[in-house]
């Protein structure tokens, strides 16, 4: 009998097994006997059927027992690991005074795992589609059905060292070591590296907290005056009522070896000396404030919050503010069916408020100097799927030669889906 026939066979009596495990003793004996009666499996060819059949039949238990939390064998760091991920199909329109309008297609993906070492440690990391931009991890539908790349997005390990305080490290996420109710400041893709921790301390209604972090901003084997940054923020959760709640924070951010350096992924909107390095330091103070709501205007709406951030940045004379005021309402969080939210959003960046290598690229192509409008609505349209669209008005704050503001149209529609 031919090797293939065999394994046609073979493959039959497996599956037919699998399909009927309690009838295995009786039926798996009589179908080999009739098929070496029939001359078409030798007895050394049922003997072998049958011996792969049991090992088939072993690790398929085994699998199920792995399944049912069963299965001791199984180290419990990979018992305790998760998967998580999105993918964002985009099309977007981008319309600028002074130039062409701009069509294109566009996808973000994203995969990430999370295991549990011990009952205080864990660690993560995640892929995302993009390339080395920090502040984009979209790619163009483009280049003939060109394979796109795939980037490290995030790694890092959280070390909860007792119930108030949480340590980091790595290429980390920013939601847990700086709270942020806007992107006036940073952009949604920006995952930071170096160190953090965050500590909070409940008293009654109020969570007191307290986050601070050294991020590295470039390193040079021929320079030891490497830029960094670090910060600290003192704030609180506030509990006013059972339906209201208040979050402020003061962020100081703070700047070493930046002035007089060229940082990778700049807009190009600062100012620079006459050697194109950035001539002023960042430093710089942040007040934020967000009140949130459940069931406002007699439960007209499910949620409804209301934001803002701020940033004076006292190196240069002028040209050193920025403010972002917003509202949003509707459903807290856009998860399922029939949920939605819609947000508005004004924001004001001038040219040397913040730095341009971290701002929203979304926002007038990530430039300083500039102010924009931005209207946000989303649609559950099932089980972690949605709906969204986002539209930009934006302006730069100074003019050019022919005195216009160049004003910038963007529009993206969003499917979001997500497990």
């Amino acid at each position: 009998m031919s090797k293939i026939v065999f394994a046609i066979v073979s493959g039959a009596c497996i599956l037919f097994v699998l399909g009927m495990q309690p009838l295995y003793a009786g039926e798996m004996d009589i179908l080999l006997k009739k098929l070496v009666e029939k001359k078409i499996l030798t007895a050394e060819e049922a003997e072998e059927v049958l011996a792969e059949t049991k090992e088939e039949m072993r690790e398929g238990m085994k699998k199920d027992a792995g399944a049912a939390g069963g299965d001791d064998s199984l180290p419990g760091w990979v018992k305790n690991t998760k998967l998580k991920g999105d993918l964002r199909l985009r099309y977007e329109r981008v319309k600028k005074e002074g130039s062409e309008d701009r069509h294109r297609g566009r996808i973000r993906y994203r995969l990430g795992v999370e295991s549990k070492l011990a009952d205080n440690l864990k660690v993560a990391a995640g892929l995302a589609s993009g390339s080395s931009d920090p502040r984009s991890t979209n790619q163009s539908f483009q280049d003939a059905f060109s394979t796109k790349s795939i980037q490290l997005d995030y790694a890092y390990a959280e070390f909860k060292a007792d119930e108030k305080l949480i340590l980091y490290g790595g290429k980390m996420h920013r939601s847990p070591v700086i709270w942020e109710p806007s992107e006036l400041l940073w952009d949604g893709d920006i995952n930071p590296e170096g160190a953090a921790l965050a500590f909070n301390n409940p008293i009654d209604s109020i969570d007191l907290f307290f986050n601070s972090g050294v991020f590295a901003l470039d390193e040079a084997s021929s320079d030891t005056s490497d830029p960094f940054m670090y910060y600290f923020q003192p704030g609180l959760n506030w509990a006013l009522t059972d339906d209201a709640n208040l979050n402020l924070a003061l962020t100081y951010y703070g700047f070493d070896n930046v002035k007089g350096a060229a940082l990778d992924n700049s807009s190009g909107t600062n100012t620079l000396d006459g050697q194109g390095n950035l001539l002023y330091d960042y430093s710089s103070l942040s007040p934020s404030a967000q009140l949130s709501l459940k069931n406002p205007f007699n439960g007209l709406f499910n949620y409804a919050s209301l934001f803002g951030e701020y940033i004076n940045n006292p190196d240069p004379g002028s040209d050193n503010d920025g403010f972002l005021l917003g509202l949003a309402f509707g459903d807290e969080k856009v998860k399922a069916k029939g949920q939605w939210q819609a947000k508005y959003m004004y924001a004001r960046l001038e040219k040397d408020a913040w730095l341009d290598t971290f701002a929203d690229s979304d926002r007038y192509s990530g430039n300083t100097a500039s102010q924009s409008h931005e209207a946000i609505f989303a649609y559950g349209v099932g089980k972690n799927s949605s709906l969204g669209l986002d539209y930009y008005y934006s302006k730069s704050l100074s003019k050019d030669s022919s005195g216009s503001d160049v004003p910038e149209h963007i529009l993206q529609f969003d499917w979001n889906l997500s497990w």
